[in-house]
C-alpha cells in the first residue's frame, strides 16, 4: 500500500467545499493508494468530525482533525470579512505539524479530483524545497500577481497544491523564513500565503498545469478564451493547456466565475459530489446563500 500523507486547512465555513474535495480525493484512488489525510483548523465542531470519520469509514484511508489557534498568525496580514483569513498561513507550517513525515502534499479545498495522486508523490523532490505549479512569469509587466523584486524565482508557483520535502524544510528552517517574510513584508503581502512561498523559497520543482487545472480553462472549449489565458500563454502553449485539460488530475475552482457551491447550476461534475456527501456536511452559510442568489451560472 502506497501511504501519501494529505493536508486540508479549512474552517467550519468551507464544510461543504471540504467534504466533495476530500470525497472525490478518496474515490480516485487507486486500490494501492491509502491517504493519510490531515485536517488544521480553528473550529470545526466534534459533531462534524465524526461525519467527516463516517465518511472515511470502510476505506483504505483515514482522516483526523487537528485545531490550531488564530492567534498563531495574529499579526500577520489577512483578509478580514474575507475568505483569505488566517488559515492560508496554516500550510508554511506543516514540516512542523507533520515531523513523522519527510514528505507530504497540501491541496486547497477548492477542487474536484479526477485522478490518484501516487505518481507526484512519488516524483523524486531532493534538494527541492517543494513541487508546485507554475502559473505566471515572474516580472514587473505581472498581470495577476504582485511583482517583489526580492522573489527572485523565474515563476510565480500558485500555493493550491504543494508536495513538499519536509525534511529540507526542517533542515534549513524554512517555517522561520515565512515567519520573517510575514513580518517584515507584511502590509505589502497582496496573496499572502503564496507571496510568502514565492519569497522565501527558490528551489521548486515544475509541475505541469493539469495538478490544478483552472475552471475557466477545463471547462471552455477554447482555452484562449478563459481569463487567466492572459498570463497563462507566457508560460504554456495551447497545445500544452488543452492537454492539461485531457490529463486534469484534479480541477481548482480559482477566478471566475467563482466556486462552484455558490452556483445556481454547479458543473454536472461537481453536483454529482454534493449529492455524494454525506447530507450534514452540506453546509451552506449565509455568504453561500447570498452569492448563489447573486450568481449568474
Amino acid at each position: 500500500m502506497n501511504k501519501i500523507p494529505i493536508v486540508f486547512t479549512f474552517d467550519k465555513r468551507i464544510i461543504l467545499g471540504a467534504a466533495v474535495a476530500i470525497k472525490s480525493l478518496i474515490d480516485n484512488a487507486k486500490p494501492t493508494t491509502s491517504y493519510d489525510i490531515y485536517v488544521y483548523h480553528p473550529d470545526i465542531t466534534y459533531k462534524t468530525i465524526k461525519v467527516f470519520e463516517e465518511m472515511l469509514f470502510d476505506t483504505n484511508h483515514s482522516i483526523s482533525f487537528h485545531h490550531i489557534h488564530k492567534s498563531r498568525f495574529k499579526d500577520a496580514p489577512i483578509n478580514k470579512g474575507g475568505s483569505w483569513t488566517e488559515i492560508v498561513y496554516y500550510r508554511l507550517l506543516i514540516p512542523e505539524l507533520l515531523p513523522k513525515y519527510d514528505k507530504a502534499i497540501y491541496i486547497d479545498v477548492d477542487v474536484l479530483f479526477k485522478k490518484d495522486l501516487s505518481d507526484v508523490f512519488n516524483i523524486d523532490i531532493s534538494g527541492y524545497e517543494c513541487a508546485a505549479v507554475p502559473v505566471e512569469l515572474n516580472s514587473d509587466k505581472m498581470i495577476c500577481h504582485k511583482y517583489f523584486p526580492e522573489n527572485k524565482n523565474k515563476y510565480i508557483y500558485i500555493s493550491s497544491f504543494l508536495v513538499m520535502n519536509l525534511k529540507l524544510m526542517r533542515e534549513e528552517k524554512t517555517i522561520q523564513k515565512f515567519l520573517e517574510v510575514i513580518s517584515s513584508f507584511n502590509k505589502r503581502l497582496k496573496f499572502f500565503d503564496l507571496d510568502t512561498l514565492n519569497i522565501a523559497c527558490d528551489r521548486f520543482y515544475d509541475l505541469p498545469f493539469s495538478y490544478g487545472t483552472f475552471q475557466s480553462i477545463f471547462y471552455k472549449d477554447d482555452v484562449t478564451k478563459a481569463g487567466e489565458y492572459a498570463f497563462l500563454k507566457d508560460i504554456y502553449s495551447i497545445g500544452e493547456l488543452e492537454k492539461a485539460k485531457e490529463e486534469t488530475i484534479f480541477i481548482h475552482y480559482a477566478g471566475k466565475p467563482g466556486k462552484p457551491w455558490r452556483m445556481k447550476k454547479p458543473y454536472i461534475d461537481y453536483q454529482e459530489y454534493i449529492n455524494k456527501i454525506p447530507k450534514k456536511l452540506k453546509k451552506y452559510t449565509f455568504r453561500d446563500i447570498r452569492k448563489k442568489l447573486l450568481s449568474k451560472y
